[in-house]
């Protein structure tokens, strides 16, 4: 959409929008941060449900091992047994906690993402129309 500069007269009128512009293009940017943020925020906690389910694992096949250890004790068992059920109740919910974020906000979030690089570039090509614009009125 072509903008109508024509309508601006005066180089204050300018200077207003550009204002506007500017106080606009500051909030998708912030939000941009957010998304950033929020990406990175994502990740870590991913990396570090990962590392967490390697250790569940890893203790899983311990008390797994441990039970099948001929002529344990009634004691032990029932310790092991308890032991492995509580493992195996993290790891169910480290395995929830990876796949919190549903795909159709994941979808989403891209779409936000792309919405608000779309916005900026038009602030931006915005400003410099109306920057230029300016130049050719009279102070």
């Amino acid at each position: 959409m072509a903008l109508d500069l024509t309508l601006l007269t005066t180089r204050a009128e300018c200077d207003d929008v550009l204002q506007d512009l500017e106080a606009e293009l500051e909030t998708y940017q912030h939000r941009d941060s957010n998304l950033s943020y929020t990406d990175s925020r994502v990740a870590r906690s991913k990396a570090e449900t990962g590392a967490q389910l390697l250790q569940v694992e890893a203790e899983i096949g311990m008390y797994t091992g441990m039970l099948a250890t001929p002529g344990i004790s009634a004691s032990l068992r029932k310790q092991y047994e308890t032991k492995l059920r509580r493992a195996n109740d993290r790891r169910d919910n480290l395995r929830d906690q990876g796949g919190a974020r549903s795909a159709p906000a994941r979808v989403l979030a891209a779409i936000d993402a792309e919405q608000i690089d779309a916005q900026v570039s038009v602030l931006t090509a915005a400003q410099s129309q109306v920057t230029s614009h300016r130049a050719t009125l009279a102070a």
